[in-house]
């Protein structure tokens, strides 16, 4: 690994009065200067899945971000996909596509199709659209009703809708501003050369820590979200678990394949004994009622693009899934996304006046209030 780095030397003088003229340094006064890191660029070579190598170049910049922030709307890769082949996974078996049998005339095209049919979850019976009767109000809320409503979308990879980077908390009448932190952020590109020519196949950003509240509406969504669930199922008890619920345009699905349970408690023991008992009991889309994500010190979080599927490098020792071809999102895999389904509802960013307040002001869920993330001193004293 080539690793380069650009420091900010503190300025030398040869007299009280006057500069020395520049001149080269030899290696032995070189390893004796200090200075602060700004920048660390690495270039490496990552093994992939076929067998091949891809050149990864990483600029990390050694800095914090605090941001409190609202986004209206986020849609990224607007373009055709085929459906998914061979959707055998997730609940009645037809929700999660693997991809394994490829039909003729998919041609390359079979890594860009999508996980769950029909492509976008767009289509399916009104009862997939409902909140699980398990976790939630009896029967299930639908999706339509929650609010800022639900728009499914059958053609864009990445479609979500009043996101929320940080959280307004207020204790008695007064308003607190409380940042979505980032530390060291940093782009990485991934370079192809089999051919002998240096050709760009991916790009990512993401950073080494992220902590903090982080909502969204989701209406479809295409990366690697696994979060760790506290799933309170009232008088019933509650259900730990850790389950993978992306995929290529997809709402999120149980599957019993990839879906772990730690601890079930009260009369939910009676019930829920193994994965695929909690699969029949919760049929419905699983990622849209829990709006809320609380990144407990993580560095699986990041935003991907590529025409290819690519492994990255790791981060803080933590290597992440494949991403797949097109736009990505990559949440969880370490531990650090943390969600409650009751406690999971879209967190309140907006301060009163805002048209969007009143909207949301119903659902002001704290969760982690020692944990939460404050402004750094320098920006509190300014």
């Amino acid at each position: 690994m080539k690793i380069i780095k650009i420091l900010l030397l503190s300025t030398m003088f040869h007299t009280l009065c006057s500069y020395a003229a520049m001149k080269p340094m030899d290696e032995a006064t070189l390893s004796e200067t200090y200075g602060q890191a700004i920048f660390e660029v690495t270039d490496q070579q990552v093994s992939q899945a076929d067998g091949s190598a891809l050149s990864l170049l990483r600029l990390t910049m050694g800095a914090r971000i605090e941001i409190n922030a609202n986004v209206e709307e986020i849609s990224l890769g607007r373009y055709w996909r085929p459906e998914g082949t061979n959707c055998s996974g997730g609940p009645d078996n037809n929700k999660i596509c693997y991809n394994n049998v490829v039909p003729v005339d998919y041609n390359d095209n079979i890594d860009w199709a999508c996980t769950a049919k029909p492509c976008g979850s767009v289509g399916l019976d009104a009862n997939s659209y409902k909140s699980s009767s398990l976790t939630h109000t009896t029967g299930g809320a639908s999706f339509f009703e929650y609010p800022g409503g639900y728009q499914p979308d059958s053609g864009v990879d990445v479609k979500l809708r009043d996101v929320t980077m940080g959280q307004i908390r207020n204790e008695n009448g007064v308003y607190e501003m409380l940042p979505f932190v980032q530390e060291n952020p940093y782009f990485e590109f991934a370079f192809d050369e089999s051919s002998g020519v240096r050709k760009l196949v991916g790009f990512r950003m993401g950073a080494e820590d992220a902590f903090g509240y982080q909502g969204n509406i989701i209406d479809v969504i295409s990366g690697f979200i696994r979060p760790t669930i506290t799933a309170d199922t009232g008088f019933l008890g509650q259900v730990k678990l850790e389950a993978f619920l992306g995929g290529v345009r997809t709402i999120g699905w149980l599957d019993a394949n990839n879906l772990t349970i730690f601890d079930v408690s009260g009369l939910a023991s009676l019930l829920i004994t193994d994965p695929q008992s909690l699969v029949n009991m919760s049929k419905e889309a699983q990622l849209f009622p829990v709006q809320s994500n609380y990144l407990e010190h993580t560095g699986a979080f990041f935003f991907s693009v590529g025409t290819r599927s690519i492994q990255w490098s790791s981060v803080g020792g933590f290597s992440p899934e494949v991403t797949e071809p097109g736009f990505w999102l990559n949440m969880g895999g370490d531990g650090g996304l943390i969600a409650n389904t009751r406690a999971g509802d879209h967190p309140n960013n907006y301060f009163p006046g805002h048209p969007k307040y009143d909207l949301y002001s119903g659902s002001e869920n704290y969760g982690n209030v020692n944990n939460l993330p404050k402004w750094s001193q320098t920006y509190r004293n300014h």
